[in-house]
């Protein structure tokens, strides 16, 4: 039996769609992690991630969901107090596994679809004692995108405290630049806008929080960032990785190359303006964008509807397509589409014409 969807029709906002030619590069036959051909693969794929993450940095890939490089920031990036910027649910999730690692946090919450203004962020460092700010650079919840260079300005301005960014669904999707913007630990996962399959993170770090890391006790055993900076200045991985993942992430980073990172932007921030202005044509049947005007993601458009949203996704399954469900407090009220990795304007524009027969056959 078969649970897939056809190529082309798979709008989750992760995992997204991945394509046929990165699914075969896995089945490659297996190689010891730590033999030259696999130490050759390693080399070749931390180097070219620092293009996505913007840094002259290796960046380190675990195996392991993006939740599990979220933690790895928090473990080797903060020590006592922290303040969370959080735009939606993906930003409390950021929180929570801080807290549960034994951290104090503060939050400072937007109202949905919006961000939190730069002059809170700033008056609440002002009033001190935080070692670290965590932020979601593309909210996959509400579709809403953050101006983490900005932030990273602000944070700046305390010295001694670290930003950490969870960029799940924005690397490979819009710019990050770690080192330009001053980001302490930057983390993705695989199965977002590098659409790739599940089961790899990311985690490109700062100089600054391998130096705090060192004065750490708790860092755990697998998220111990030292561990990684050792294994990776020697082109292997701590423990075992996921080797068929690598295939695809190698195959998938030689193509990204081909396109060009610019390009690939372009193409997102197409997609998203795309999604956008439809349903600002389709306001009639009672939709609207979860994010503020000028702030939505160019990965994720967030879709508030008076249809409940299991009633939409059912019934674009029947027709072929595959759309994500709302989180949180909007779960039963939004849909939300991912044009995010290797889907195209036109694929997208042939998927809403489906929708909007959907919404206004009810």
């Amino acid at each position: 039996m078969s649970f897939g969807i056809p190529a082309g029709k798979f709008f989750v906002p992760g995992p997204t769609e991945v394509r046929a030619e990165v699914l075969v590069a896995m089945s490659q036959p297996m190689t010891f992690h730590r033999d030259p051909p696999m130490e050759a693969l390693m080399a070749r794929v931390t180097t070219t991630l620092c293009s996505v993450f913007g840094t002259a940095r290796r960046v380190h890939v675990l195996t392991g969901s993006g939740t599990s490089a979220m933690e790895l920031a928090i473990r080797n990036g903060t020590v006592k107090n922290v303040l969370s910027v959080i735009h939606g649910d993906f930003g409390e999730r950021f929180a929570r596994i801080a807290e549960a690692c034994g951290r104090a946090v503060t939050r400072l919450k937007a109202e949905p679809g919006d961000v939190v203004p730069l002059d809170r962020i700033r008056e609440a460092l002002q009033r001190g004692g935080f070692d670290a700010v965590l932020v979601t650079h593309s909210e996959t919840a509400l579709g809403v995108l953050a101006d983490v260079a900005a932030i990273g300005r602000i944070v700046a301005e305390r010295g001694d405290c670290l930003l950490l960014v969870d960029a799940v669904s924005a690397a490979g999707a819009t710019p990050v630049e770690s080192d330009a913007w001053g980001l302490d630990a930057v983390v993705s996962a695989s199965q977002k806008a590098l659409a790739l399959p599940p089961g790899l993170a990311f985690a490109a770090v700062s100089e600054r929080l391998v130096a705090r890391a060192r004065t750490l006790p708790d860092r755990g055993a697998y998220l111990d960032v030292l561990k990684y900076e050792d294994f990776t200045a020697r082109q292997q991985s701590p423990t075992t990785p996921a080797i068929p993942l690598l295939y695809a992430l190698d195959r998938q980073m030689a193509d990204v190359e081909k396109e060009t990172l610019p390009g690939r932007f372009t193409r997102h921030a197409s997609m998203a303006k795309a999604c956008v202005e439809w349903v600002g044509r389709h306001e009639h049947l009672g939709i609207s964008v979860m994010a503020r005007a000028g702030l939505g993601s160019p990965a994720v458009t967030c879709i508030k509807s008076p249809i409940p949203t299991r009633e939409v996704q059912a019934r674009m399954r029947k027709e072929g397509y595959e759309l994500g469900g709302g989180q949180a407090e909007f779960i039963a009220n939004t849909f939300r589409v991912g044009h995010m990795g290797d889907h195209t304007v036109g694929g997208m524009g042939a998927m809403l014409d489906v929708l909007g027969s959907v919404l206004q056959s009810r």
